[in-house]
């Protein structure tokens, strides 16, 4: 498959495509002459997939580079997983601490809501 009809039936981004042509094919070619295969398609859906949870460039990178050695860099990429998956669950922790103060401040606003509506009656 060329460039444009990976592009179009994966809905991947240019930079993920950019990305793996510069990391992993490291392609002179010209990208729309370029031709990928269904080994190409792993790592695609691999980049596109770590950039969905929030991987940066250099991140993905590591990660793609890590993968390339072989099995024995299992356990590294483990960690980076694990890593991305504390920092996310610590941005919904706090996410869940906001939506809680939004909460408690609704709640008072409407009791003392109540209270003048129950005064001018």
């Amino acid at each position: 498959m060329n460039r444009s009809t990976v592009q179009a039936t994966y809905q991947l981004s240019d930079q993920v495509l950019n990305d793996y042509d510069t990391w992993v094919r490291r392609d002179e070619t010209e990208p729309a002459e370029r031709q990928y295969d269904d080994a190409d398609l792993v790592y695609l859906q691999t980049i596109a997939a770590l950039y969905t949870m929030g991987f940066t460039a250099e991140e993905v990178a590591i990660y793609l580079q890590f993968d390339e050695m072989d099995q024995r860099t299992t356990e590294q990429r483990l960690r980076l997983l694990t890593r991305k998956r504390k920092e996310r669950l610590a941005e919904i922790h706090q996410c869940e601490s906001q939506v809680a103060a939004i909460d408690y401040l609704r709640f008072h606003l409407n009791a003392d809501s109540q209270n003048v509506h129950d005064r001018t009656q």
